[in-house]
């Protein structure tokens, strides 16, 4: 198959422009040919607010491009990755117009909260699910808290819902969850073209099954409000942590707040921003990993970089990436932003480790029956049939 990717990268590294690449290379490697068409971040660009708004509603030079590059590499599928802010969706139409199908990834909630995240004020907010006009967002200033970026998105999702372009125009919705499946036909778009597709990581092997001089729990991601950071870090200090390490990694708006921690606590380190090669030695030695986020994150990529080494987790229990933690024994669950629960599974690792060495074994199978290359690629293959097939019918 050819497949042309389309995406909309933004100012920081994140979890898309991974995927991106990784799905790209894993399609590349089982004979598909794969081309990527991706605009710059806004930052980038340069534009004022009204052509950027302008842009996020309909981008004509984008749709313009987008058609040369479908006549010149003749795509079988067209898969959109994200076409927000200033790709815009009316990329699907042009795709269709040229017969091409279309299927898109939801790496986060942008087609039903403007802010992409579900979580205002410090907490999980669900205002805008189910409004064809996202209201709630625009008067809260939830895009980057500007109320100019935040109705242009608005104005987005409400001209391409009136338009059809969202029920007609894209053939699948892939979502990396069942949680955010049911979410995202909660706010109304149609069921039978919304599928559960996970992402994978690379498999770098299991970690080694000598366990280091100096046991330590690990947090490893950005170092912000919704990741869960000052529970993390409040949790730490109420546990009976015994003669265990908690080692924090990452970057962020927090980062001077851990820190200031690490300076009070010698049973807390600091370790900076770390690659990713290094990201799988630091959670292969770990007793446990620590996800204690408190938004629908889609589906952290930290969490199937642990499991992918047998580490387990200790996740916060919301649904959308809990369930499966849970189901497989990889790891434990805790309540959400509650700081005695989460001191609780750690003084629990602490008093049974043994238990936790035994769930080594779960993760690692939970990676590779659910997050392995070899798994993915054969789903993103038989959805693109699936699309094909339904097409030509």
């Amino acid at each position: 198959m050819r497949i042309l990717q389309l995406h909309n990268h933004h100012g920081s590294l994140g979890g898309a422009m991974e995927v991106l690449a990784h799905e790209a290379e894993l399609l590349t490697g089982a004979g598909h040919a794969v081309r990527t068409y991706a605009l710059p971040p806004t930052e980038e660009l340069g534009l004022g607010p009204l052509r950027a708004g302008a842009k996020a509603v309909w981008n004509v030079g984008a749709c313009r491009e987008v058609a040369a590059h479908i006549k010149d590499f003749r795509p079988d599928v067209v898969h959109v990755h994200t076409p927000f802010p200033l790709l815009s969706p009316a990329v699907f139409r042009t795709a269709k117009r040229l017969g091409v199908p279309t299927v898109t990834t939801l790496h986060s909630y942008r087609y039903s909260c403007i802010a992409a995240t579900c979580h205002r004020d410090g907490a999980v907010c669900e205002d805008c699910i189910g409004k064809r006009v996202k209201l709630p967002g625009l008067v809260h200033r939830c895009y980057h808290d500007s109320l100019g970026a935040s109705a242009a998105l608005t104005l987005s999702l409400a001209v391409h819902r009136a338009a059809g372009t969202f029920h007609r125009y894209v053939d699948r919705y892939l979502t990396l969850t069942e949680f955010s499946r049911t979410l995202l036909i909660r706010d109304g778009f149609p069921a039978a073209k919304v599928v559960v597709k996970p992402n994978s990581v690379p498999d770098p092997g299991l970690a080694s099954a000598e366990r280091p001089a100096e046991r330590y729990v690990a947090f490893a991601g950005r170092l912000m409000d919704i990741k869960g950071v000052e529970t993390l870090l409040d949790g730490w200090s109420r546990a009976d942590t015994g003669d265990l390490r908690l080692r924090v990694a990452g970057d962020g708006p927090l980062r001077s707040l851990v820190e200031e921690r690490s300076r009070q606590d010698p049973t807390l380190s600091y370790e900076g921003w770390i690659d990713e090669q290094a990201v799988y030695e630091f959670m292969g030695g770990a007793d446990a990993v620590l996800v204690p986020s408190e938004w629908y994150e889609g589906l952290p990529l930290v969490i199937l970089r642990s499991l992918a080494v047998g580490t387990p987790v200790i996740v916060s229990d919301l649904e959308n990436f809990s369930a499966a933690v849970v189901n497989d024994d990889a790891g434990e669950a805790f309540r959400v932003a509650d700081v005695g629960a989460l001191a609780d599974a750690l003084s629990r690792l602490v008093r049974d480790p043994a238990a936790w060495i035994g769930r080594r074994v779960n993760a690692r199978a939970s990676y590779e029956k659910r997050y392995s290359p070899e798994v993915d690629v054969v789903r993103l293959e038989a959805i693109y049939a699936d699309v094909l097939s339904t097409v030509v019918a």
